[in-house]
């Protein structure tokens, strides 16, 4: 394996570990009440904004990192790059 297909499979699993912690976060709001240190609904609304905020950075940048690998001269195309 390259240095660069290493490197793009280690920012592809930030994205996808931001994209992850970002769901559970979500998931717990909505479904675990008591997974929220205080049980206000302005708490909870704050914690599932910043996990909304989260999980679209999180695509945004696998969007944009996926993007950069196909019109990259540095990766192969018809390389398939291991998951």
């Amino acid at each position: 394996m390259t240095h660069q297909e290493r490197l793009y499979k280690a920012l592809k699993s930030e994205c996808e570990a931001e994209i992850n912690e970002a769901l559970l976060t979500m998931d717990m709001c909505m479904t675990k009440a008591t997974a929220i240190g205080e049980h206000t609904s302005k708490h909870f609304l704050e914690e599932a904004s910043k996990a909304l905020d989260a999980l679209t950075n999180g695509r945004d940048k696998l969007d944009t990192l996926e993007s950069y690998i196909e019109g990259s001269s540095l990766f192969n195309k018809q390389q398939k790059l291991n998951d």
